[in-house]
């Protein structure tokens, strides 16, 4: 199973939301980072088929998804990022409805509502009215929805967003689970959520693909360029000038700073191991006024 995304643009007027954006995505965990307006969205419209692109194609092992139409939807799987909902429905009676939107059979709607309510530990409130949930269950409510008709496709639009640690990492687990034979996007700005489990990253910025890699890959790339860097406190600041500070922790004469720099900062310091949140400041850091 192959999804080729080529030469994707997508204009409003005279901005550009993407630019040309091309990306090849096999069976795996994809992560889509990037700051507020790189483009992730439009992207995720576009492939979801809630918004038509300006140019370029979408093709799923090699034809055009607006030439399969709803042999490609019926093969999807798609969680917003927010969800209006019908707040007196219970969360079975919403499961029902999603259940026939997609055309499935009563009695397989019947076994797949109670494998996903099972599986995101949501059997127990499954008569409960939505508007009577917390966000975190309604968070989780929209994962079941998604995976509903177990489709080839995942499309996830943050979906970690309102959970508490636990359950943050209960739901990463949950997707590394089911993806297995699945291509599944991921679009976040928790990158601790795709460190561990994405094949690779797609780095979005302004609307261009900065690079597909795999997330050691990146990492790698920052060899010699993140520090941790010994300075009295009232020195802090002057830190800013030589790169890109990702943390600060006191120590006993002062403090313990993080500095992303491409130079040897001039001070008492040695070298660190880069993480994806490093990676995520030194290409985005700016762009977010950080």
């Amino acid at each position: 199973m192959e999804l080729q995304i080529q030469n994707l643009k997508k204009e409003y007027g005279t901005k550009q939301a993407l630019k040309g954006v091309s990306a090849t995505l096999t069976e795996g965990i994809y992560g889509l980072l990037g700051p507020n307006g790189a483009g992730k969205s439009t992207m995720m419209n576009i492939l979801t088929g809630n918004l038509r692109q300006s140019a370029g194609d979408v093709l799923l092992d090699g034809t055009d998804i607006r030439t399969l139409d709803s042999a490609y939807f019926a093969r999807l799987g798609y969680m917003p990022q927010q969800q209006t909902y019908y707040p007196t429905f219970t969360v079975e009676q919403f499961l029902y409805y999603i259940g026939s939107l997609r055309g499935m059979k009563r009695q397989k709607v019947k076994k797949r509502i109670d494998w996903a309510l099972e599986l995101l530990s949501l059997s127990d409130v499954r008569k409960k009215q939505l508007r009577a949930l917390s966000g975190g269950m309604r968070q989780r409510i929209l994962l079941a929805q998604a995976i509903l008709a177990d489709p080839d496709i995942l499309i996830l639009d943050e979906p970690t967003a309102g959970l508490d640690p636990e359950q943050r990492i209960a739901v990463r687990n949950l997707i590394a689970e089911i993806a297995l034979h699945k291509i599944v996007l991921i679009s976040t700005h928790v990158v601790s959520d795709v460190e561990l489990i994405a094949r690779e990253l797609l780095l979005l910025s302004d609307g261009r693909l900065l690079c597909q890699s795999a997330p050691k890959e990146l990492m790698a790339q920052l060899s010699n360029c993140v520090w941790e860097v010994c300075v009295p406190e009232h020195e802090i600041r002057k830190l800013h000038h030589l790169g890109q500070i990702s943390g600060i922790a006191k120590a006993e004469d002062g403090a313990v700073v993080r500095l992303l720099a491409k130079e040897k900062p001039p001070y008492s310091c040695t070298e660190a191991r880069p993480t994806l949140e490093d990676v995520y400041l030194y290409h985005f850091g700016r762009q977010e006024g950080l």
